[in-house]
């Protein structure tokens, strides 16, 4: 069961690593670069990047992959535009913000494309150092993980490294997918601006021809299957680059690479990978929106060693692809009663299914509306349509959630799904603002309203980073409620979705109802707090937890401050630190004091003057319940 387990993780592995190296079924020998012209030796010169805020690039980017691992073979291609902006100058380089565009692929065995396309269509940013190192890479939080990897992977496999000195040969050590390599390189040319060669509209005087070699790996990412076998190798049969650097030093200008590589287990040979990457500069329409991302969303070190995020859709096998809607039903509820993983297994198994037939998500929708499906089965089928991941699945929700004829808990659900879709599209957000402004009906119209204004405050947290304008979208609608004094009755959820998207730029909105009379309605405005990242905003809840005369709004501040310190990995200001610390010692209350000694726990182990803070309350504290909790933060020595 381990060889098994650790196989799955190399075949995860290989596959982030597919699309950096690029292939081809039939392997191919490098071509030999091109002699060099006597009399043309080239000039050792300084070469470094030199980019600018402000500069908009994009490329041609063709990677093709084939992984042979025993009887299995994968064949992958992707062929794409990729675009630059660079945001601003960071460290001893620059944070770019790229994406992917005009994606096409194509995939042996074939899987569900729709979602995939979108997948790798997401933003992300590069740190890019004056050496044109890509120092790291940033994905918003809720990219699919797998998708990640291959992402930097082809990233890794277009890093060409400079010198940072007027030298002619050099080596670097850099990583990819696989591990870790020393990268061979040299200056073959410095060409002045020929005019039979190609530029696509990019005009150099002189360019630098780099080549790039490497011949084995130092260290790997790759498990070892168990605890008593050899860990993986990974064997570099060839591996060859070419790149053109532009004159002013803004990367390259293209490149192609060829690599073929076998990795094996001892004297086994499980996996054989050969592919080619090709990048060109090109001159296009700049990509709407880049320059506008909500960067401070966006999580570094998430590529490669990600962990796997919600499970994708499973392939169907012959037996289920071939089931009509009602098959695939009752296949949906014999797996949910499987016992332990019986849920994912069958959300992702029906998700696969409606990805290969999205027919069937129509007739499913007719059971719904029918009656026909057992209520226990719906929380989990409209998971399974959220993890779809396609534009039918996306639109049978939109029109799930307006449709009366469904009832109002399977609406409320469809409006949840809709807000969680990998890759929501304009529909998903028209949807749920038409369904949030519809306040008339009965009391469960009005649970659905609610519902869909919840759902928008979350599509435009997830969209903050992928997709700016929806986010934009999501903002004004939630603005427009806030400022418009909305009735006493619907303050409360307003405030709440204002909460879930987490857009700072919402809490000045907020703010005027932190002084509202009904404690309530404070309370309410405090939670809307709890998913900012602002230093302002802190300063404005330790402020207000000071003032605060109410022991349920002050519990509702200390959760949100407990709340933003998780979401910044557990970093905790000295402000926030002396006000939990003070607020210990003078507070009334005993839920707030149980909340504060928890925020305070969270970080004892690593500052003494908490750890001080937190034995002095143990011996001024009478509730036995916050003396106990004290203890899991506190050794008995240290206690006394």
């Amino acid at each position: 069961m381990k060889m098994k387990r650790s196989l799955g993780v190399l075949a995860v592995l290989l596959g982030g690593a597919a699309l950096g190296l690029g292939a081809r079924a039939l392997l191919r020998r490098p071509q030999p670069a091109a002699p060099q012209s006597e009399g043309r030796a080239p000039e050792a010169r300084l070469l470094d990047c030199r980019l600018h805020p402000g500069d908009e690039l994009a490329f041609r980017v063709q990677a093709v992959t084939d992984t042979v691992a025993g009887a299995a073979s994968r064949h992958l291609k992707l062929d794409a535009v990729m675009h630059w902006n660079v945001l601003r100058g960071q460290g001893t380089g620059w944070l770019v913000a790229a994406a992917l565009d005009q994606v096409a692929l194509e995939q042996s065995p074939e899987t569900p494309a729709a979602a995939l396309r979108a997948a790798f269509s997401e933003p992300f940013l590069v740190d890019v150092g004056r050496d044109c190192r890509f120092k790291d890479l940033a994905f918003a939080p809720r990219s699919d993980a797998r998708v990640r990897g291959q992402v930097e992977a082809l990233m890794r496999s277009m890093e060409i490294v400079l010198p940072g000195a007027p030298v002619r040969q050099w080596t670097a050590r850099q990583e990819d997918a696989l591990g870790s390599y020393q990268g061979h390189y040299r200056v073959e040319a410095a060409d002045d601006s020929r005019t039979d060669a190609p530029t696509d509209g990019i005009s150099d005087t002189t360019t630098d021809t780099i080549t790039r070699s490497r011949f084995r790996y130092f260290s790997f990412r790759l498990p070892a299957p168990g605890p008593t076998l050899a860990a993986p190798s990974a064997e570099i049969v060839s591996s060859h680059a070419r790149g053109t650097l532009e004159a002013t030093g803004r990367w390259l200008t293209s490149l192609s690479a060829e690599d073929h590589l076998k990795v094996s287990l001892g004297d086994h040979q499980l996996a054989e990978v050969t592919g080619s990457v090709r990048l060109q500069r090109v001159d296009g329409p700049r990509l709407a929106g880049l320059a506008e991302l909500a960067v401070e969303r966006f999580v570094f070190g998430a590529g490669l060693q990600a962990e796997v995020g919600p499970p994708a859709p499973k392939e169907p096998d012959a037996m289920l692809a071939a089931m009509d809607a009602k098959g695939a039903l009752a296949d949906f509820q014999r797996r949910l009663g499987a016992g332990k993983g019986g849920l994912q297994d069958a959300v992702s198994t029906l998700a696969g299914y409606l990805a290969r037939r999205p027919e069937a998500l129509g007739e499913l929708m007719a059971a719904l509306r029918a009656g026909a499906i057992e209520p226990k089965v719906h929380a989990p089928l409209f998971l399974a349509i959220e993890r779809t991941g396609t534009p039918q699945a996306e639109r049978a929700l939109a029109e799930g959630v307006r449709d009366r004829r469904l009832g109002g808990a399977d609406r409320m659900r469809a409006a949840v799904a809709l807000a969680d879709v990998a890759h929501p599209s304009q529909q998903a957000v028209d949807a749920l603002v038409t369904e949030a402004r519809a306040r008339g009906g009965d009391s469960e119209a009005q649970d659905v309203a609610r519902s869909a204004l919840l759902a928008l405050g979350t599509l435009g947290r997830n969209t903050a980073t992928t997709d700016p304008t929806l986010a934009a979208q999501a903002r004004r609608e939630l603005d427009g409620r806030l400022r418009g004094q909305p009735p006493s009755d619907e303050v409360l959820i307003d405030l709440d979705a204002a909460g879930n998207a987490g857009d700072g730029a919402l809490l000045d909105d907020v703010e005027p109802y932190t002084r509202d009379a009904a404690p309530q309605v404070r309370v309410h405005a405090a939670q809307a707090f709890r998913r900012g990242a602002g230093t302002a905003e802190e300063a404005r809840l330790i402020a207000w937890l000071r003032a605060e005369p109410d022991a349920r709004v002050r519990r509702a501040i200390v959760g949100s401050l407990s709340e933003r310190v998780a979401g910044a990995g557990g970093e905790v200001s000295d402000a926030l630190l002396a006000a939990a610390n003070d607020g210990l010692a003078v507070d009334p209350d005993v839920q707030v004091r149980g909340l504060l000694i928890q925020l305070l726990g969270e970080v004892a182990s690593r500052v003494p003057e908490v750890k001080q803070a937190l034995i002095a309350q143990y011996h001024r504290e009478s509730q036995p319940e916050l003396l106990a909790l004290i203890g899991r933060y506190c050794s008995v020595d240290e206690l006394g």
